[in-house]
């Protein structure tokens, strides 16, 4: 039978804000040269026990936990406002990077974090690069829990940020890359390339042809020059030896 759990108040130490809890996850990290971090921040389908009195039964009494999927879906459109920290460090003078993405993955939910130009996001990089911080973990505030027999299951909580520790205790969480943010262009927008013959033809016809693909003439190239296939303007030799237009 599944019943519904209220959160009690107070975190689970006196450095955490009252209602936040904390939990940590193994990691492992991709190395490269970018600021951008993918992880997974939350597994699914893993449980861990703990005392810290927010599974319905008194601080100190142990409880098995889980993390549902779609937990944070309502957050998947705000990750600029989930922080990345290093071993929790609260308020703003810890935080050393932002969210740019979160999304639900089958196996979790993940998110991808800038990581700051500043001294403490330097430094932070350099430690997740190292392997340093191996581990991930989250702040966040439950709104709905489930009582699935003896395990509490997170149903609905709203996260705040991230936080990159030494210790971890799920281990499916991982850094999965450190990378170069880029851009992707569809494809279909970019410009296509036109046969210089096929824009000749057009010109003799009396077609219109787009001002794109129309080459620019050289100072001293008559207007009624044409199109090369390396696409400059030249002129053509339209006289006769004797210098007159047949």
């Amino acid at each position: 039978m599944e019943t519904e759990l209220e959160t009690p108040a107070g975190g689970s130490n006196s450095d955490v804000p009252d209602g936040m809890i904390v939990r940590s996850f193994a990691a492992h990290v991709t190395a490269g040269d970018g600021r951008t971090v993918d992880v997974r921040i939350v597994p699914y389908g893993e449980r861990i026990k703990h005392n810290d009195g927010h599974g319905g039964v008194p601080k100190g009494v142990m409880y098995d936990e889980e993390w549902l999927p779609g937990v944070f879906n309502h957050q998947v459109n705000a990750a600029n406002r989930v922080f990345a920290n290093v071993e929790h460090q609260f308020g703003i003078d810890g935080v050393v990077g932002h969210g740019v993405a979160l999304r639900e993955e089958p196996d979790g939910f993940h998110g991808s974090f800038a990581i700051h130009k500043t001294g403490k996001g330097d430094t932070a990089l350099e430690l997740v690069n190292a392997g340093a911080l191996d581990g991930v973990s989250l702040e966040a505030k439950p709104v709905k829990n489930i009582k699935n027999g003896t395990v509490v299951q997170r149903a609905k909580a709203n996260l705040y940020a991230i936080a990159f520790t030494r210790f971890g205790a799920y281990t499916g969480a991982k850094v999965l890359a450190v990378r170069e943010e880029a851009t992707t262009i569809d494809s279909d927008l970019l410009p296509v390339e036109i046969d210089p013959e096929l824009v000749e033809r057009c010109r003799r016809l009396g077609l219109k042809i787009p001002q794109r693909y129309e080459a620019h003439p050289a100072q001293d190239t008559p207007d009624q020059s044409g199109t090369s296939e390396d696409g400059t303007r030249h002129a053509h030799n339209n006289t006769t030896s004797e210098g007159t237009t047949p």
